[in-house]
């Protein structure tokens, strides 16, 4: 398994940073999640942490792949970095998100 640049260039698992290393093994969880939506019951859904590796760019374009995926299921995400409330009022707007403080 690897990875393209946008030059063009390979980049394999290991010579990837861990931040997006995790952010391709989300997009690989996602997928097969997806593909398991059509013959199974739906099941929510739930992350810990899942963008602590990742800077606020990246985060805004995984809270909107989360986003997309919530609509066909519940996805619960938890964290303990608060700053991220506020990134995914203004990625993916209050009305796409439930926040609950424990």
């Amino acid at each position: 398994l690897c990875a393209l640049r946008a030059g063009g260039t390979r980049v394999t698992i290991d010579a990837m940073s861990e931040g997006t290393a995790d952010q391709l093994y989300l997009a690989l969880r996602l997928a097969a999640l997806d593909v398991r939506r059509s013959a199974h019951p739906q099941m929510p859904l739930v992350l810990d942490d899942v963008l602590i590796t990742s800077d606020d760019r990246r985060a805004a374009h995984i809270l909107r792949a989360l986003a997309r995926f919530a609509e066909g299921g519940q996805v619960m995400v938890f964290t303990h970095h608060r700053h991220l409330l506020e990134l995914a009022r203004k990625t993916i707007g209050e009305q796409s998100f439930v926040s609950h403080a424990l």
